[in-house]
């Protein structure tokens, strides 16, 4: 007999089916008992009313492997599945005979951070974790429905590279067989050196930064989205991150909505059009409003991203801001002037539910220009890390941009978790590299 989902029940009542997976919880009362089981769709309940049947699950606890022949019904009293199997038999297919110290048929974990990811193998089969990560894996599908929607690539690109990205501290050098080599931080060049040949790229992929912070949003191993195209001016790419981020949230809440139910998570609020605002003024609001100084800041502090993200969804109708005109003095090599104000970059930061997601810059491509801040910012045009890149520009570049987006923010935001790495299947930070 062909196995049913337990999604699949309804479909089948009063009809002799067979499901196979995880037994998730045991109540045996004697002359009766009831097995909670689990498949990648759910959990369902099953009712054992034979001695001998309940035999076989003597000495078999949690995780226990079973098949389980019967007949699916409504269940009137059973408001938490709605659903069950009765007239059931069933056959151990593979017994668990150990007793984990984490209970995952709670209705919550409720655990420590650091409980939870120690004991991965085993929290992440709890219903709650595995809607977390179906979340996220929707989160992607979604992104590649948008890209591809908007007639761009998909590339991968090198985490091995000879020339740190963004430089800085926040770089992991290692050593490769007689060179240095680093994990990227970005896939920064790769994906401007495509922009010549594909028009329009993106790619989903691991970055590496060497964050000290042990902070409730930072991760050594990121899961980012990268995104670079040419043939625009700064305002297109800032409606297009605007639209992108409504796109992608609108989708997953109208398609996932069940999954999104479940952990309790509020439907962000987003506006039409991402309200902006410029560095300077979130500086001065953040002042007149709370009293904090920031004024002398050339970078925002984590406190302005969530005051600003309060504010705007207050008196702006929207939990996602974008945030203009950062100094000059603040920006990477590769990113350019305003061309009305050499004081600052045409950067920007888009914030959602209070934390940085993406940054949004348009490129230097003019190729001499480029020579001279790469030099101004102390690094040698001749490195080979750089010659390959800068023959991108050498050959023919027009002016474009892009933005690297922050996945695993995103999903934490969207549901409402309270750290990163509870957005991670197996999280990466200065002090674990297991499990």
């Amino acid at each position: 007999m062909t196995r049913t989902l337990i999604s699949q029940i309804d479909q089948h009542y009063w009809n002799k089916i067979v499901l196979q997976w995880f037994l998730h919880d045991f109540r045996n009362l004697g002359k009766i008992a009831f097995l909670i089981l689990r498949d990648r769709s759910g959990l369902c309940q099953i009712i054992l009313d034979q001695a001998d049947e309940i035999a076989k699950l003597d000495g078999c606890y949690t995780g226990t492997v079973i098949e389980v022949e019967g007949i699916p019904t409504e269940a009137a009293g059973n408001k938490k599945f709605g659903k069950e199997v009765q007239y059931a038999t069933l056959n151990v297919l593979e017994a668990c005979h150990h007793v984990h110290g984490i209970d995952i048929s709670k209705e919550d974990l409720a655990l420590e951070m650091d409980t939870m990811i120690d004991n991965r193998v085993v929290t992440l089969r709890h219903p709650k974790q595995q809607a977390i990560f179906k979340i996220s894996a929707l989160v992607e599908k979604s992104i590649r429905s948008f890209f591809d929607a908007h007639d761009f690539t998909q590339i991968t690109t090198p985490k091995l590279i000879g020339f740190p990205t963004e430089g800085g501290a926040e770089v992991f050098s290692l050593d490769y067989f007689e060179k240095k080599a680093y994990l990227a931080q970005s896939p920064q060049f790769y994906k401007q050196m495509m922009v010549p040949v594909f028009e329009r790229v993106y790619e989903i992929g691991k970055a590496y930064r060497a964050e000290k912070s042990n902070s409730a949003r930072h991760l050594t191993e990121i899961l980012m989205l990268d995104v670079e195209m040419w043939f625009i001016d700064f305002e297109y790419l800032l409606s297009f991150i605007g639209n992108f981020l409504n796109t992608v949230v609108s989708d997953v809440r109208e398609k996932w909505s069940d999954h999104l139910n479940s952990l309790w998570a509020t439907k962000p609020l987003l506006s039409e059009t991402t309200p902006q605002i410029t560095v300077k003024d979130l500086h001065e609001l953040m002042f007149k409003e709370t009293g904090e100084d920031y004024r002398n800041e050339g970078d925002l502090n984590s406190a302005e991203e969530k005051f600003i993200c309060a504010y705007s969804e207050t008196h702006r109708g929207s939990q996602a801001v974008i945030v203009t005109e950062f100094p000059w003095s603040e920006a990477k090599f590769y990113h350019i002037q305003d061309p009305k104000d050499p004081e600052i970059a045409q950067r920007a930061d888009l914030l959602f539910r209070g934390v940085e997601v993406a940054t949004v810059p348009m490129r230097q491509t003019n190729y001499d220009k480029l020579i001279q801040q790469i030099k101004d910012q102390g690094y040698d045009p001749e490195n080979p890390g750089l010659t390959d890149y800068l023959d991108s520009f050498k050959y023919g570049m027009p002016m474009e941009g892009g933005f690297g987006f922050g996945i695993a923010r995103l999903v934490q935001k969207m549901i409402g978790l309270n750290n990163i790495k509870e957005a991670e299947l197996f999280p990466r930070d200065r002090n674990r590299l297991t499990p």
